[in-house]
């Protein structure tokens, strides 16, 4: 990886300075009419049309990529063959003058597949928890999960109604309801762990206590009864699953029915006669032990309602209300800035962990005035990769990872070029001891040819997208994780004072692309560019120079700029889920996906 030189942006600037040619121009240039720069196209070739502009006195020839293009009165086409392994395949028309001028117009087809701008690149994210993870989230579910005691089990709810004593009918029944106060408990805890297609949740109670009214009929009296239970604990396996009205969330429903058991069970009467001497044995031996009656109760009112209905019991209930929080759109969305949109497709539970598996729509949040506003994203066609309990590379044990697909990072970049990604001016330059104006008095040590130039004369260097850079889902040119496409990126050189491009070029270029952890923050790291993966069209040449020795200075040059551009192509923090931030573990790829791994530690307070 080359250093950024600060220097660099002089450079790149000082061949494209001069005055500026006359106002009008009617010399013979070239107007390409299609196909529409930037369209996808699976075809292996593309019809190409246009027209010849200005006066034909000066006209010599017509090429397009090259080749002679004869001429029908103004209109010419020819149809050009498409490379799909460089997917962007420029389209320039160039004509040359009588007088040895040239002028060019250029487009770009992109050839591929792709997704339209608003759909979704299936399978394109997914969210994996390991079983490091998911130990790491049962304290913080426990917080979370609104196992209100009172709440599951209200003052009125009827624990039992039975007959208890029968002598040719039932002559000893009572119905035995909650009564307040209310049922309480000290704490209680969640401990999971994953399966085959399930979640096995157990949680446990502390220090249960219940008040119940045994409201008897026949010769079993009216009671007041009081339950304690050191603990309870309440086993149970949950499936997981797409939420069928929200799909961006998780569905929990009962997998197997609750088992309720409980550890220093206790029951004492609180009020009636129950406890009456000789009677109270008496109430006691035809009302017996209660802890099994108490446990088939709790685990009728604990059981899933409706089966596979849409109602839930109240503990998967509880847990998918916690469960929200680990939905993979609001904290990726919020930290990349952009409107992120993961709904599920399966919810996989295997021994290892739980893997979330979601398609992805990632648009534009704020798109900024004057970039590109895309039709259509870059498409690769990528199988969804299968996680296991350790990194692909280290072998190391993770709590959580975050994958992408190539289709859907294409939707991400598409999405960052609408907001501004890749897009910069300068006015100043930075020689080495501090940032200078860019005016051609400092320049003219350079390129005497500014002599002729006003000293002071502000110019500025634009650089922007007019397409959104690509992966193609292989590893870049020396065995970076990504091979990171660019194309018809323009840099203009204008005069501040009246906005006229006295220069403008379009590069293509293939480099590597790494991610790297620097500060907290994802941070994107681009390789090393190289002549064989350059490609620099000159646009405009308003300055008099020779064009073939101007395109071969910038064509050295451009590379030299290249390492600067990661810092244009930002970083973004890494999120943080259901109150942990996420601790680096490795970074690579798991099957075609892009893949973040971390373990999940506690957020400080």
């Amino acid at each position: 990886m080359r250093r950024p030189r600060p220097w660099l942006p002089l450079l790149f600037a000082l061949p494209l300075v001069a005055l500026a040619g006359g106002a009008c121009d009617n010399r013979p240039r070239p107007v390409l009419a299609s196909p529409v720069h930037g369209v996808f196209t699976d075809a292996s070739s593309v019809l190409v049309t246009g027209t010849v502009a200005g006066s034909l006195t000066r006209f010599a020839e017509l090429t397009v990529n090259g080749v002679p293009v004869p001429l029908s009165g103004r209109s010419f086409s020819a149809t050009v063959p498409l490379d799909a392994a460089a997917v962007f395949n420029p389209i320039v028309a160039e004509v040359r003058r009588t007088d040895g001028t040239r002028a060019r117009d250029r487009i770009t087809v992109i050839a591929g597949p792709s997704i339209p701008d608003g759909g979704f690149s299936e399978m394109g994210v997914g969210m994996r928890l390991g079983d490091v993870g998911l130990d790491a989230l049962e304290s913080s579910l426990g917080a979370m999960v609104d196992l209100d005691l009172a709440t599951l089990l209200p003052v009125g709810t009827v624990v039992v109604n039975d007959c208890f004593v029968t002598f040719f009918g039932c002559i000893g029944s009572a119905v035995v309801r909650i009564q307040n106060p209310p049922p309480t408990i000290s704490s209680f805890g969640i401990a999971m762990d994953s399966v085959t297609s399930a979640v096995i949740g157990d949680v446990t109670v502390h220090d249960m206590r219940v008040n119940l009214f045994i409201d008897g009929s026949g010769v079993v009296p009216d009671c007041g009864l009081r339950l304690t239970a050191a603990a309870t604990h309440i086993d149970g396996s949950y499936a997981l699953s797409a939420h069928p009205v929200d799909p961006s969330n998780v569905d929990v429903s009962q997998a197997t029915a609750p088992q309720v058991s409980f550890v220093s069970f206790d029951q004492t009467y609180t009020s009636g006669i129950c406890d009456f001497p000789v009677l109270g044995d008496i109430v006691a031996a035809i009302i017996g032990d209660l802890e099994p009656t108490v446990v088939g109760g709790l685990e009728d009112y604990l059981a899933d309602p409706d089966g596979a209905g849409p109602q839930d019991g109240p503990v998967a209930a509880a847990i998918e209300t916690a469960l929200a929080g680990i939905s993979i759109t609001g904290p990726i969305g919020e930290a990349i800035g952009v409107a992120l949109e993961a709904p599920l497709f399966d919810v996989f539970e295997d021994p290892a962990g739980v893997t979330l598996d979601s398609d992805a729509r990632i648009t534009a949040l704020m798109p900024i005035p004057g970039a590109p506003d895309l039709t259509a994203s870059y498409h690769v066609d990528e199988a969804f990769p299968v996680f296991g309990a350790t990194t692909p590379v280290g072998g190391l044990p993770y709590g959580l990872s975050l994958a992408i697909s190539s289709s859907a990072f294409n939707q991400l970049l598409k999405a960052e070029t609408e907001s501004g990604l890749l897009r910069t001016s300068l006015t100043e330059i930075d020689l080495g001891a501090g940032p200078i104006p860019l005016v051609p008095g400092n320049l003219a040590p350079f390129l005497p040819q500014l002599g002729s130039m006003s000293p002071d004369t502000p110019l500025r260097l634009d650089v922007f997208p007019t397409l959104a850079p690509v992966v193609t889902g292989q590893p870049g040119p020396n065995g970076e994780l990504a091979d990171l496409r660019l194309g018809h990126v323009v840099a203009n050189l204008v005069k501040v004072d009246n906005g006229q491009v006295l220069v403008s070029v379009a590069v293509d270029a293939r480099v590597g692309l790494d991610v790297s952890f620097v500060a907290g923050q994802l941070a994107f790291l681009l390789g090393e560019l190289t002549p064989a993966n350059l490609r620099v069209t000159l646009l405009a040449n308003r300055i008099g120079a020779n064009d073939a020795q101007l395109t071969a200075l910038l064509a050295f040059l451009v590379p030299e700029l290249f390492p600067a551009l990661a810092g244009s192509l930002g970083s973004f923090p890494i999120p943080s889920f259901l109150g942990f931030e996420l601790s680096p573990v490795e970074v690579g790829k798991i099957g075609d996906f892009l893949a973040l791994f971390a373990d999940l530690v506690p957020a400080a307070p």
